[in-house]
């Protein structure tokens, strides 16, 4: 008798085998085993060797690159005569540092769509640092050894420190007034809705069918139809409106613009495929799905 007829064979009273039993759960936990679970997925070796590779690489560029400039800006400026002894090794940190403290400030305030301004004022002195950076070592590179700069290129090279001055303060007050928690809660308040966890999935559910639309147009893949339900489901169910911010928090993406992306998306689709939404959504120019 085979294997097969042991696992469907069943005594006189009509009862299961109880190895058959044992067998049947043995290859289920098989079958759940090797269903891969993305949440757990783990990062290649040859990725994590890449990355750390590019780091060394792009730290040994960075080092070389500040001390190369380092010699020629400070040497270019040795050669205004307006500085002597160690003065001249000064003017390089002003503008290397000032490139760096741009990129700071480009960073810090890159998730805040309410600090624009103060990021166009870091662009503006990122750009303003590069410029006189990479003109004073392409300067220095055409110029005679040991020649004194002309007057006005010296004129240019001894405003650096008083713009340098300017700029970093500026840059310093931006960052010290900027606190990212009350940039958080500058919004209109919201009355936080914490349904209960059943019914929180079952609404979720509801917008399965749009979430599986947007994959299929090859768009937000690299989030969970889960995730694009629930957060479609809070878009534009959820009342008072939430914020993209409180949004993403609770659907567990890293930022709001995430969210900005997906109800862009789903207002697309939605234009073509009003029959995927389970309740009417407000988009201009539709007014048949105005709520």
């Amino acid at each position: 008798m085979t294997a097969i007829d042991d696992l469907i064979r069943f005594d006189d009273d009509n009862r299961s085998d109880s190895r058959a039993g044992r067998l049947l759960d043995d290859m289920d936990t098989c079958f759940e085993a090797a269903e891969p679970n993305p949440g757990t997925t783990q990062v290649p070796s040859l990725v994590r060797a890449s990355r750390a590779v590019a780091v060394a690489i792009t730290a040994a560029i960075a080092v070389s690159s500040f001390i190369l400039s380092f010699a020629a800006l400070s040497d270019l400026a040795r050669r205004t005569g307006s500085w002597t002894g160690w003065l001249p090794y000064l003017w390089p940190g002003i503008v290397d540092g000032a490139i760096v403290l741009a990129t700071m400030g480009i960073l810090a305030t890159a998730a805040y769509p309410d600090q624009r301004k103060n990021r166009q004022f870091f662009w503006a002195m990122l750009a303003a640092g590069a410029l006189v950076s990479i003109g004073g070592n392409a300067l220095h590179a055409i110029l005679p050894a040991g020649a004194p700069l002309p007057t006005a290129l010296a004129f240019a090279v001894a405003c650096v420190p008083p713009a340098g001055i300017l700029g970093s303060t500026h840059a310093v007050q931006i960052l010290w007034r900027f606190n990212p928690s009350r940039a958080e809660g500058a919004g209109a308040p919201h009355r936080r809705v914490e349904p209960p966890a059943r019914l929180d999935q079952d609404r979720g559910q509801r917008w399965l069918a749009l979430a599986r639309e947007i994959h299929r147009r090859g768009r937000l893949t690299n989030h969970s139809e889960t995730t694009l339900s629930q957060a479609l489901w809070r878009l534009f169910e959820v009342r008072p409106q939430m914020s993209l911010r409180a949004i993403g928090e609770e659907v567990g993406v890293g930022h709001h613009d995430v969210i900005a992306r997906i109800r862009q998306t789903a207002t697309e689709v939605v234009r073509e495929r009003p029959e995927l939404v389970p309740t009417p959504v407000a988009i201009e120019g539709q007014p048949g799905l105005a709520s």
